[in-house]
């Protein structure tokens, strides 16, 4: 579960809307709940931060795994524009003309820096003071860095700038704003959200995949090794197997058959049963048409047909050593329906459907 921190509700209002946030009876108000998500209200400051965060992790810390700061921030640096997001990558502090000395830096991919002021910034001469060590500013990201540090958990920052580099209109959210600003923040926010689950996907399907690639019993052509890229990623989209059934697969599949197959053999017999549950209805097909080819298949002729089922056509090799032969081949052609074949590739598969 993830906290998400603000300084201000209208900051969150967005999140409120996004998702229903019940209250949490706590020490103070502010912090509400939903499924995957803590939201804590601060107020604004390092103190209020510092004393809130602490407090809220030190009590749920069995239930988070991350924690994300999210508000405006006042732009230090000409790059950075009214209405960009951007995500932190390093947290500093200013005590009166100094900066803390200890800083704390995310493994979110980012160039930006944010320093948190101890008092608002009211002059532009204190804005080119601060720019010096940070492209924004703020007034509470380093304390809610510091509680998460604390406890050894993962943070994170989102920041919206409000203000230019050369504007005397200094981090202030405008409640006829806020709920634009609010909006533009959850875009951000959920697009990380999105990229993260992906990039969960992916991991999971390579580590699955090395392992069966690596695997001793089991010898993958390039080819193979393609359609087991495919099949993997498509059963975890689909979230229709886990790593742990599959494995029971290959584990079952050995058992009965590792001392009667090639490794090759294994391995093709393993992307069949992980394709039957990723495409059940391609394996009915596959066994219809295989059921409407047994009259050619009687006649001793090798059969076969497009595995991918992309194209609809039907190989036969036979060989036809006397007159007999010739008649018992044209006899099945005569019982053959290509047409019905042709519908089964189409899909069409009568009352199995």
């Amino acid at each position: 579960m993830k906290l998400l921190v603000f300084a201000h509700r209208g900051e969150a209002q967005a999140f409120f809307n996004q998702w229903e946030f019940a209250p949490v009876e706590f020490y103070f108000n502010g912090l509400f709940k939903t499924k995957n998500y803590y939201l804590l209200i601060t107020g604004e400051g390092l103190k209020d931060a510092s004393e809130k965060t602490v407090a809220v992790i030190a009590n749920f810390k069995e239930e988070l795994d991350e924690v994300i700061n999210i508000g405006i921030a006042g732009s230090l640096s000409p790059k950075l524009k009214i209405g960009d997001t951007a995500w932190v990558r390093s947290s500093y502090a200013q005590n009166a003309e100094r900066c803390e000395f200890k800083s704390f830096t995310t493994t979110q991919h980012s160039s930006l820096d944010c320093i948190s002021a101890y008092s608002r910034v009211t002059t532009l001469e204190e804005k080119k003071m601060l720019s010096s060590f940070a492209d924004m500013v703020d007034r509470e990201l380093w304390s809610i860095m510091s509680a998460a540090h604390l406890f050894d958990l993962p943070a994170f920052a989102l920041k919206l700038i409000s203000d230019e580099a050369e504007s005397d209109d200094f981090c202030r959210l405008v409640k006829e704003e806020a709920p634009a600003l609010s909006k533009k923040m959850l875009q951000a926010f959920l697009e990380r959200e999105e990229k993260m689950v992906k990039k969960a996907v992916t991991i999971v399907a390579e580590t699955l995949e090395d392992k069966l690639l690596t695997h001793p019993k089991l010898y993958f052509t390039t080819s193979q090794a393609r359609k087991l890229h495919t099949v993997l990623r498509g059963l975890s989209i689909k979230k229709t197997m886990s790593d742990d059934e599959i494995m029971t697969v290959l584990s079952t599949i050995i058992e009965g058959e590792g001392l009667e197959r090639t490794p090759k053999e294994l391995s093709k017999l393993l992307l069949m049963r992980l394709d039957q549950k990723l495409n059940p209805l391609n394996t009915k097909i596959k066994e219809k048409i295989t059921q409407n080819l047994k009259p050619l298949m009687e006649t001793g002729a090798q059969v076969s047909f497009d595995p991918e089922l992309e194209q609809d056509y039907v190989q036969l090799n036979f060989q036809i050593r006397n007159t007999k032969d010739q008649k018992k081949l044209i006899l099945a052609l005569e019982q053959f329906n290509y047409q019905k074949i042709k519908e089964i590739f189409q899909g069409n598969l009568g009352d199995d459907v």
